[in-house]
């Protein structure tokens, strides 16, 4: 989803975010908006200030249900150097994670690709029964570039499969096994268990040393799991233990 308020764009179009609405809250005004500190406060007015609010945890679907702790959204078109306020509007009830120090985590794409949290420490309230959460940041000096927001740390399904990618690559050659290779040797194999609800794929790694490994496949169950039949799935172990 995209928001547009003047050349401010609040965008939701990638992978794992979460926004629902947003609605401007304060005019934007340069001939008298401005930074200040209110004497033995640490305040700062805001530039901007928005409310957002998020869409249930599978929202829109027959699973969706009533919580609401993720967060993420990107925002360009900001003037660097201004300050923004985003007041998150129907979260779960989070107050003692907010009291204990949690803040949410912000990016800016190209310029700080590493996440971190916020510098100001957010605020929290409860109106007529709706959480709210909110924090300001100061917008940095790169041009045509968009700043993101979210809950923690996000990982994504598509950053997810790149890295299990990575993973064949590197471990290809753990695949080719015989009679003669060592015992201690490691053991890697990923494989599709099933696909979700979003035919996204649901992928099941085995790790392990070549201690006790068997000529023989694991089976494949129903038509429901292990879909990809071309591919074989992983090795029996004689004796293992095993950890999910």
């Amino acid at each position: 989803m995209e928001f547009r308020f003047g050349n401010l764009l609040f965008t939701s179009k990638f992978d794992s975010a979460n926004l629902a609405q947003v609605e401007k809250t304060t005019r934007d005004d340069d001939d008298t908006t401005g930074n200040f500190t209110v004497p033995g406060l640490d305040v700062i007015r805001p530039d901007y200030e928005y409310n957002v609010w998020t869409k249930p945890d599978c929202g829109g679907t027959e699973h969706e249900n009533g919580n609401r702790s993720w967060f993420y959204f990107g925002i360009r078109g900001w003037v660097p150097n201004k300050v923004i306020k985003i007041n998150i509007m129907n979260l779960n009830r989070q107050g003692k994670l907010y009291s204990q120090g949690h803040s949410p985590f912000t990016r800016t794409l190209p310029g700080k690709p590493k996440w971190e949290r916020i510098r100001d420490r957010p605020s929290y309230e409860v109106i007529d029964g709706q959480f709210i959460v909110s924090f300001t940041y100061r917008f940095s000096e790169t041009k045509g570039a968009t700043t993101y927001f979210a809950f923690c740390f996000p990982w994504s399904y598509t950053e997810c499969q790149n890295q299990m990618n990575e993973l064949d690559t590197k471990f290809n050659h753990c695949k080719d096994f015989n009679s003669n290779t060592a015992p201690d040797s490691l053991y890697y194999h990923r494989e599709l268990l099933c696909l979700s609800l979003d035919k996204l794929r649901v992928d099941l790694i085995t790790i392990s040393s070549c201690h006790g490994m068997m000529e023989e496949s694991e089976p494949c169950f129903d038509k429901h799991l292990f879909p990809d039949r071309d591919n074989p799935r992983c090795r029996k172990f004689k004796g293992k233990k095993v950890c999910n």
